[in-house]
């Protein structure tokens, strides 16, 4: 049955805590036939823990269970900032209205009667994740309304505030004015319309972000002449700080990204480092290859550097972290909101490494451009390599729900392999993984029925954290591969699969 809920949305992770196998199994079955990612879990210290880290979208908790039970679960959870919004809805054979009002008190937002049905679970679970959603999507316009009229009211209106009153001086008294005057009040003039210009187009390309308007059109490009490009509008700032500029990028590095969006990731964050740099400090734009297709870009600076607080608030709307910079430069806060987003529109990710009083370094990750000369080289060198240093054979798991791709996947892994066996979705996998402990390889299908391959990797690694396990899919999306590392996998492929691609991949992983 096809979940209406989850049209057009991220597949929500339900925790499902119960002491007893059979409740687990029942809830699994019911929920999963509708679409759900399901982790079940069997204590209440375990559901602390593993809410801790895998954030459930929410969870089904049960009252009665040997050590602690469900309401002390719920009463830490709702204790934990990073925890305390998740839907609780308890479910349990204690009926009783004493107890339905105590599992309320303590933070449910629904309580449901065992025996239970399935139809009622299915209800309740989907109103629920709806209106946690609702309630997210809510908190995330407010913080950008707010954000927006912090925007219009202080930041845009503070430098204008400024600037008139320097034309107003020029214009009422030029004739008493110096040249040095003159050139002084000129050149703030000039400071003053640079700052206005990027914080109008920071919110111009926000806004049309948020409303779904602004394109995305990647290419390959040169990463250098767009960089010296970017950063062209405050060389004068930079000069007039004696912040020195350094660049240590290859001249002939290619990339693939949309150079409007690359442009403005590149902008804000090198004003940024010259904002903060006081003078003679240095300012090193750098990019180094990290992945077989991600380099990682990085601005470094010398400059005034940010607590622990304010480099975990730095990328959130809903918290002020803006400052002047070290000659009292406006700042606010909206360029790295937006560069977070563009990022992210690449399939990247960005972080912030910083140290008071010694500087920060932004980074970020971005493709590499997908024809690169590296890549075809290695394309070609698997057959060299194998002569020279040949591999075991491996004992290797393909899980591909297609029948055409496992024949092919089949044929290309063969002659390396003294044994495969095969899954048709992720839930065949985790099971013959879990009996065959010695299985050296999994190529793992993303796609698949009943499990799909991310969720079967995650459940893999609870067990086997040494196979190698490469994620395989016929999605062109970009950040997909980054979904499959996090989920557990160690390397990506993207369908239709290049054999001589895949093998030299997998003699990577078996030096």
């Amino acid at each position: 049955m096809k979940n209406q809920f989850l049209s057009g949305m991220s597949v929500p992770n339900i925790m499902v805590v119960d002491d007893i196998p059979a409740n687990l199994k029942i809830l699994d079955d019911i929920l999963k036939s509708e679409g759900y990612k399901i982790r079940p879990v069997t204590n209440g210290e375990l559901a602390l823990r593993t809410a801790e880290k895998e954030k459930p979208d929410l969870i089904l908790l049960d009252i009665m269970m040997p050590g602690m039970d469900g309401f002390e679960v719920c009463r830490r959870l709702k204790e934990n900032p990073g925890l305390k919004d998740i839907p609780v809805i308890f479910i349990s054979a204690l009926g009783e209205t004493a107890h339905i009002v105590k599992a309320l008190a303590f933070g449910g937002v629904d309580y449901i009667n065992k025996p239970f049905q399935a139809e009622e679970v299915i209800a309740r679970v989907n109103t629920h994740l709806k209106l946690s959603r609702q309630s997210k999507e809510l908190q995330n316009l407010n913080a950008t309304k707010d954000k927006f009229f912090s925007i219009i009211a202080h930041d845009l209106r503070s430098p204008f505030i400024g600037f008139l009153g320097l034309t107003k001086i020029m214009a009422e008294g030029s004739q008493n004015l110096t040249r040095d005057e003159i050139k002084h009040y000129t050149e703030c003039m000039s400071d003053s319309a640079s700052n206005l210009f990027q914080l109008l187009e920071n919110l111009l390309e926000w806004s049309l972000l948020q409303r779904g308007l602004k394109g995305f059109e990647p290419v390959s490009c040169l990463l250098m002449p767009l960089v010296m490009d970017s950063i062209q509008p405050f060389m004068a700032s930079a000069n007039t700080k004696e912040v020195v500029i350094r660049y240590e990028i290859p001249g002939d590095l290619e990339i693939f990204a949309d150079t409007s969006m690359l442009a403005s990731i590149i902008r804000n964050l090198a004003s940024n480092s010259i904002k903060f740099t006081p003078k003679g400090g240095t300012v090193t734009i750098a990019a180094k290859s990290v992945h077989d297709n991600l380099f990682e870009i990085s601005v470094k600076d010398t400059g005034v550097g940010m607590d622990s607080t304010m480099v975990k608030n730095l990328f959130r709307l809903d918290v002020q972290t803006n400052r002047r910079g070290t000659e009292g430069e406006p700042s606010s806060g909206l360029g790295l909101n937006l560069t977070k987003d563009f990022v992210e529109k690449h399939g990247g990710k960005i972080w912030v490494e910083s140290i008071e009083s010694q500087g920060s370094t932004f980074y970020f990750t971005i493709p590499r451009h997908p024809g690169s000369k590296e890549k075809a080289a290695e394309r070609h060198d698997f057959a060299a390599a194998e002569t020279q240093n040949p591999m075991k054979k491996l004992k290797i798991l393909i899980a591909e729900d297609d029948k055409t791709s496992d024949f092919l996947l089949t044929i290309a892994v063969k002659k390396i392999s003294n044994e495969i066996l095969h899954a048709k979705n992720g839930a065949e996998a985790v099971a013959v993984c879990f009996e065959n402990p010695d299985i050296d390889l999994i190529l793992m299908d993303i796609a698949m029925p009943f499990m799909k391959g991310y969720e079967a990797t995650s459940n893999i690694r609870t067990f086997n954290k040494d196979v190698i396990i490469i994620a395989q899919t016929a999605h062109i999306i970009l950040g997909e591969r980054n979904r499959a590392i996090e989920a557990g996998c160690n390397d990506y492929i993207s369908k239709p699969i290049d054999q001589k691609e895949l093998l030299n991949m997998i003699r990577k992983h078996f030096k």
